[in-house]
């Protein structure tokens, strides 16, 4: 498949699964990860960088669903404890000395253990434990899956069909932003950020010209979104605005609903015509949903919330249902980038197949 158009395969829908990422971690003397859908024949396992290969046989076999490691597997694989802090003055000690000094108390985890903050900043903590694997599958994919729906932004899909120049603007979080692709930190294997993806399919299948502003913010949340929307937004006149917010919003997701209301509202007193997708947001580490921070909280509810906000001109991304789809057989540890609230290329690929989907 030639340059990026593999990253678009959908991982519901293709037979072959391209470079999905397993972690590596051994446990009671196994190290074993679990495949999305039932493995059929074994293309290509790879580092995370994707600049090894190994061998079946040799570095792992396929048990079941699960890549099993061999005894003298050349994979590199670690234990849990590299991930957690057994106690508060450990935890301290792994803040101060994480490359990114991220300036917060300790993140106390479900368990009472803590964090490890050594990835925010610096994914290759964790990616550097995870695999990709190539694969084919006939396995039939069961739940969630997004639905074409461009039909649904009339305004948009009749500029495109004519081939007109469009305005489209991307506003969101730190994973709008593109955190955690690899691209975004000029480390291997380079990923483009998702919304580059989508943009790039976009251009390819229609002949408009495509002006692309991302306004996006880490860290903050749909309130602060509705307070810059005016000069983020609102001046650029879009013909579609992707919203991209939740991760940071720890409100209920009937809350959030009347937040993305509010900007919805704020988009079309400024701009009537412009047309939007709703991104319900990926998941946070599920052990983090503690106090103060709750980086885990309401974002498993926010899909839900924003569906009934749909309707002709505005549709909906569903990435965190995907991604609880995806956690049926997958860890956590396999699809993040930080090991607290960020997509690894994988989940982010995903995000773009989703987008990628709806816009079709």
């Amino acid at each position: 498949m030639a340059d990026n158009a593999w990253m678009l395969a959908p991982v519901w829908s293709s037979d072959i699964v391209y470079c999905e990422t397993m972690a590596m971690i051994e446990e009671d003397g196994v190290c074993e990860a679990s495949f999305a859908r039932k493995p059929g024949k074994i293309l290509k396992v790879e580092s995370y960088d994707r600049q090894t290969t190994y061998e079946q046989g040799k570095d792992f076999e396929i048990v079941g669903d699960k890549l099993v490691l061999t005894k003298d597997s050349a994979i590199p694989h670690t234990t849990w404890d590299i991930f957690f802090l057994d106690t508060e003055e450990q935890a301290l000690k792994d803040r101060d000395d994480s490359p990114s000094k991220f300036g917060c108390t300790p993140i106390k985890t479900t368990d009472g253990r803590y964090v490890t903050v050594f990835g925010i900043g610096n994914p290759q903590f964790v990616t550097k434990w995870q695999i990709c694997v190539t694969y084919e599958t006939d396995e039939a994919w069961q739940g969630y899956a997004p639905k074409p729906s461009l039909a649904k932004l009339p305004g948009l899909a009749e500029k495109l069909s004519k081939g007109e120049p469009i305005t489209i603007v991307l506003y969101g979080d730190s994973i709008s932003v593109g955190f955690d692709c690899s691209g975004i930190y000029n480390q291997e294997p380079h990923q483009p950020i998702w919304s580059e993806l989508v943009m790039a399919s976009l251009r390819e299948r229609f002949s408009s010209s495509i002006t692309f502003y991302n306004p996006s913010v880490a860290g903050v949340d749909s309130d602060w979104a509705y307070e810059n929307l005016q000069e983020r937004v609102n001046d650029k006149q879009p013909d579609l605005v992707i919203l991209g917010w939740g991760m940071n919003d720890r409100c209920t997701g009937e809350e959030f609903g009347v937040k993305a209301q509010r900007l919805i509202d704020g988009i079309h007193e400024a701009n009537p015509d412009a047309e939007i997708v709703l991104m319900a947001s990926s998941l946070a580490n599920e052990l983090t949903e503690t106090p103060p921070f709750w980086f885990c909280a309401n974002q498993r509810d926010h899909g839900s919330a924003l569906a009934p906000l749909c309707k002709e001109g505005i549709v909906l991304a569903d990435i965190g249902s995907m991604q609880k789809e995806l956690m049926k057989q997958k860890r956590y540890i396999d699809l993040t980038g930080n090991w607290l609230n960020h997509p690894n290329d994988y989940l982010a690929r995903v995000q773009a197949q989703i987008v990628n989907t709806v816009l079709s």
